[in-house]
C-alpha cells in the first residue's frame, strides 16, 4: 500500500513538473451554438464579442448559428452576445482552461418593440432559469456552481441547499427539503424524462441518498424550482429539480480523470467520426473507500464501508432539421452496518444488524424536430427502474435470524411528446402528453416471534398506467411585461385518480433592474407506489390478505408566491420572496391519529400504515430574502435566509409541528480567486450555515424498556427540536493550465468546528436505552482532476 501511494504522488508531481516548466502562452478555443430562447432554433448572424479585450476579438455566428473563437489564452473572460431584435446578452467571467474547450449554447430573448422604445438594456442575469414560463421560485445553476461552493461536494443535491428556503435533512443525506415540505414532494428530470430517485443507497419511493449519481462532469446548465411551478411540471408538491446533460465535444476528443469523495472516475467525450458533428459523452465511478478497502486501509467503520458505481453517458447524432440523442444514468450501490461489529451506530440504526442494496437507473431515446415557422417537436421513449433490498437483524430479540426481509422494484416505461410554438414576439405555446406504464414488484416478510413465523406486509406483482397531459401560453404585452398561464392534469389509472391543476404567473419589471413577480398554482402528487401494494393480513386462519391503501387520490398543495427582485449595480442582487401552501388530501391513518404522510421521506425508512385515508391538512407559510454578488474580480457572495413555519393535521384534527419545520435557515458563502502568473488560479471558499434544529419523535424509554422493543411518544410528536444545527465549511482549489493539459487540486474541510449536530435518536434493545447519532465531525476531503 505504502510503494501504491508513492507511485502516485510521484507521478502527480512529474505532471505538475511538466507543466510547471512549460514554455509559451498557454490557449483553448471557445465554441457555441447562439439560439432562440424559446424556439431553441439557431440565430445566423449573432455577434460574439469579447468584451474588453484588447485588439478587439469577436467573430458571427454562421447560418447553423455556430460560432468559434480559437487561440485564446486560459483564464476568465466576459462576452456580448447579440442579434438583431434580440436582447443582448452578457455573460460574465467564463472560465478558459486548457485540456477542453468551453462550449456553450447561449440562449436570446426576441424583443417585444414599442414604438416609444429606443434601446434595450443587456440582461446580465445569470441566475434566471432556462426556462421562461418560470415566473416566480426558479433559478439557473451552473456546473461551476457545484464545484465552487464549499461543502457542495460536487453534488447538485448540496449545491441547491445553499439557496432561500431549501436545506437538507442531515449531512448523511442529500435530501432537498424546500419550504417545509417533505423531500418526497420534489420531481426530478433529466433531459425532459422524469426519473427514479438518482442518488446511490436511495429507497423505495425517496427522493435522497447519501451520493448521487449525477456526475457533474456531464452536466449543463440546469433549472431549480421551490414553488408555483410551471405546468410543465406535475406529479410534485414542493419542487422540481429540471437536469440538463450536456453533449460531447463534437470537434475534439477530450477525457478527464478523478478521484476524490465522490469516487475514482474517467470520462471521455469526442466526436464519432470527422465532419459528423454526432458526438459521445461518457463517464464511469468507483467507489473510492471501498477501493481503499480493498487495499487493506481501514477507517474505523468495520463492514459499514459505502460500495458503490455509476455509469453516466450521452450521445448526440444531429438530423437536417433536428438531432437525436440518447442518455443514460445508472448506478449499483450496497452497504453492511452490522451493530453486532460495533459499526453502525452513526447511520442511527442502534441495536440492528442491516444489510443494503439498491440498484437504480435510466435510458432515455430523444427526437427533436424543428418545423419551418417557428415550431419544434420533441418525443422521447424512456425506461427507468429502481430495486431495493434489504434485510434487518434485532441483535436483542432474534439475532439469527432476520426480523425485516424485502425486496422491491420498479420498472417504468414511457412514452412523451412536446409541442412548441412561437406564433410571434409575444406570443409562445408550448404543450405535451405523456404515458408511463410501470410493472412494480414489492415483497416484503416480517418475523413473528408469536406464531414463529414470516407473514407478509407487501407481495404484490402487477402493472399499471399513468396518463399526463399539460398546455401553457406565455403572452409578452410588452418587454417588461409578462403573463404565464397552464394546466396539467393526471390520471392514475391504477384506482381512478384524477388531478386538473391551473397555473398562473407573472412578471412586470416596473423599472430597470426592478422586477415584481407573482406565482399561483395548483399541484397534486399521488403516493409512494409501495403505498399503495401495502398488504394487511385481515384472516389469520386462511392468511387472507387486503391492500388497504389501493384508493388513496392524489395529495394536493395550493401554491402562492409573491416576489420582488432587485439589481443593485452591475453585480449584486437582492431577492424577497414570501409565499403560502395550503396542502390537503394528505394521507392519514385513524390507527395512529397524530400520524401525517407529509412528516416522511426524510430518513433510510419511512413510515406508513394500513388503512389511510385522504383527510389530512398541511399549511407552510414563510419569507426568504437573498442577496447575492456575482463573481466579478475574483471575488463573489451568497446570503440567504430563510423563516417559515410548516404545520400538518393528522387524523385527529389537532395541528402539530412538521417534522421539517426548523422554522429558520441562514446561509453565507463567499470566495475569492486568485490568478498566480498566466496559468494558475488559488480559489477559498467559506460556507456557514444556521439553522433550527430537526424536529423529532421523541421515544419513550420507559415504555420501550417494558415492551422490549421501540415504542415512541407519538402525543409529543415533533414538539421539540434538537439543538439549533450548525456548520462551517472551507474549500480550497488551485487549478494549472498546462499545454493541452489542466490539472485541478482540492480540499474541502469539513465541520471546519467539529460542532456536534445530532442525526437522530434511536432505541438500543441490547442496552435498553436511547443512542443518539451524531452527524459528520470535521473531516478533510482531498480531490484531484486532470483534463486532457
Amino acid at each position: 500500500m505504502k510503494m501504491s501511494v508513492q507511485h502516485i504522488l510521484i507521478i502527480l508531481f512529474l505532471l505538475f513538473a511538466c507543466h510547471a516548466n512549460a514554455t509559451g502562452p498557454i490557449t483553448t478555443t471557445f465554441r457555441g451554438t447562439v439560439i432562440d430562447s424559446q424556439t431553441e432554433l439557431p440565430i445566423p448572424g449573432a455577434n460574439v464579442v469579447i468584451l474588453g479585450s484588447d485588439p478587439f476579438t469577436g467573430t458571427s455566428a454562421a447560418a447553423d448559428g455556430t460560432f468559434a473563437l480559437p487561440k485564446l489564452p486560459v483564464g476568465r473572460i466576459d462576452i456580448k452576445v447579440s442579434a438583431m431584435g434580440y436582447t443582448p446578452a452578457i455573460m460574465n467571467n467564463l472560465l478558459l482552461s486548457s485540456g477542453r474547450e468551453l462550449v456553450l449554447y447561449i440562449r436570446l430573448e426576441e424583443q417585444v418593440y414599442r414604438l416609444q422604445e429606443v434601446s434595450v438594456r443587456p440582461e446580465v442575469r445569470k441566475d434566471q432559469p432556462m426556462n421562461e414560463m418560470a415566473s416566480v421560485s426558479a433559478r439557473s445553476f451552473s456546473v461551476e456552481e457545484t464545484e465552487r461552493y464549499a461543502g457542495s461536494l460536487g453534488d447538485p443535491s448540496r449545491m441547491a441547499a445553499n439557496f432561500a428556503g431549501v436545506s437538507s435533512a442531515s449531512d448523511q443525506r442529500n435530501d432537498i427539503i424546500i419550504r417545509g415540505n417533505s423531500p418526497l414532494g420534489l420531481l426530478w428530470r433529466i433531459d425532459g424524462v422524469e426519473v427514479p430517485n438518482p442518488n446511490h443507497f436511495g429507497s423505495m419511493g425517496s427522493t435522497g441518498g447519501p451520493i448521487s449519481m449525477l456526475n457533474n462532469n456531464l452536466l449543463t446548465n440546469s433549472d431549480f424550482y421551490t414553488g408555483a411551478f410551471p405546468a410543465e411540471f406535475g406529479n410534485a408538491l414542493a419542487g422540481a429539480f429540471d437536469i440538463r446533460m450536456r453533449y460531447g465535444n463534437n470537434q475534439r476528443h477530450e477525457h478527464t480523470a478523478q478521484v476524490g469523495f465522490n469516487g475514482f472516475e474517467i470520462g471521455s467525450e469526442g466526436p464519432f467520426s470527422s465532419g459528423s458533428n454526432a458526438s459521445y459523452l461518457v463517464n464511469f465511478r468507483y467507489s473510492t473507500l471501498e477501493v481503499l478497502k480493498e487495499l487493506g486501509m481501514s477507517f474505523g467503520t468495520g463492514e459499514a464501508v459505502p460500495q458503490y458505481k455509476d455509469l453516466s453517458f450521452k450521445l448526440n447524432f444531429p438530423t437536417k432539421r433536428g438531432r437525436i440523442s440518447l442518455f443514460g444514468v445508472g448506478g449499483m450501490s450496497y452497504i453492511e452496518m452490522l451493530d453486532s461489529k460495533g459499526d453502525s451506530t452513526s447511520f442511527g440504526f442502534s441495536g440492528t444488524d442491516v444489510r443494503f442494496g439498491a440498484d437504480a437507473g435510466v435510458a432515455g431515446l430523444t427526437h427533436v424536430h424543428y418545423f419551418p415557422g417557428e415550431s419544434r417537436l420533441t418525443t422521447s421513449i424512456s425506461v427507468s427502474g429502481i430495486e431495493n433490498r434489504s434485510n434487518i437483524i434485532d441483535l436483542a430479540m432474534h439475532p439469527e435470524r432476520d426480523v425485516i426481509a424485502e425486496r422491491d422494484y420498479d420498472i417504468k416505461y414511457g412514452l412523451s411528446s412536446r409541442f412548441s410554438h412561437k406564433l410571434d414576439a409575444r406570443n409562445f405555446f408550448h404543450a405535451g402528453l405523456a404515458f408511463d406504464m410501470h410493472r412494480v414488484k414489492y415483497r416484503g416478510e416480517q418475523y413473528n416471534a408469536t406464531w414463529d413465523s414470516y407473514f407478509f406486509y407487501m407481495n404484490s406483482l402487477g402493472n399499471f398506467g399513468v396518463a399526463r397531459l399539460f398546455g401553457e401560453w406565455q403572452h409578452r404585452f410588452s418587454n417588461e411585461l409578462v403573463v404565464n398561464a397552464g394546466m396539467h392534469s393526471t390520471l392514475l389509472l391504477l384506482n381512478g385518480s384524477f388531478a386538473a391543476e391551473p397555473r398562473l404567473g407573472m412578471r412586470w419589471e416596473a423599472r430597470p433592474g426592478q422586477t415584481f413577480s407573482l406565482g399561483l398554482g395548483l399541484h397534486s402528487q399521488s403516493q409512494m407506489k409501495a403505498i399503495y401494494f401495502m398488504e394487511e393480513l385481515v384472516d389469520t386462519l386462511n392468511l387472507v390478505y387486503r391492500k388497504s391503501n389501493q384508493d388513496l387520490d392524489f395529495s394536493r398543495s395550493l401554491h402562492l408566491v409573491a416576489g420582488y427582485d432587485r439589481l443593485l449595480g452591475r453585480d449584486h442582487r437582492l431577492k424577497l420572496e414570501a409565499y403560502y401552501q395550503n396542502l390537503y388530501n394528505i394521507p392519514v391513518a385513524a390507527i395512529r391519529p397524530e400520524f401525517s404522510l407529509l412528516n416522511t421521506g426524510g430518513d433510510f425508512v419511512f413510515q406508513a400504515y394500513h388503512g389511510m385515508v385522504n383527510e389530512g391538512r398541511g399549511r407552510n407559510i414563510g419569507l426568504e430574502m437573498t442577496l447575492e454578488k456575482f463573481l466579478s474580480k475574483g471575488f463573489y457572495y451568497l446570503v440567504t435566509a430563510s423563516v417559515f413555519d410548516a404545520r400538518n393535521r393528522g387524523y385527529d384534527n389537532q395541528w402539530r409541528h412538521s417534522a421539517f419545520n426548523n422554522n429558520y435557515i441562514f446561509n453565507a458563502l463567499a470566495g475569492h480567486e486568485w490568478k498566480l502568473g498566466e496559468r494558475s488560479l488559488l480559489q477559498l471558499d467559506l460556507k456557514g450555515v444556521l439553522a433550527g434544529g430537526r424536529r423529532y419523535l421523541p421515544i419513550d424509554a420507559e415504555a420501550s424498556a417494558a415492551k422490549g422493543g421501540l415504542v415512541y411518544d407519538w402525543e409529543s410528536a415533533y414538539e421539540r427540536r434538537y439543538p439549533n444545527y450548525f456548520r462551517l465549511n472551507a474549500r480550497i482549489t488551485f487549478r494549472l493550465n498546462g499545454r493541452n493539459l489542466n490539472q485541478e487540486w482540492g480540499i474541502d474541510l469539513q465541520n471546519l468546528t467539529n460542532h456536534q449536530n445530532i442525526f437522530v435518536e434511536s432505541w438500543n434493545q441490547v442496552r435498553e436505552e436511547v443512542t443518539a447519532s451524531y452527524q459528520m465531525g470535521f473531516m478533510p476531503m482531498m480531490t484531484y482532476k486532470i483534463f486532457f
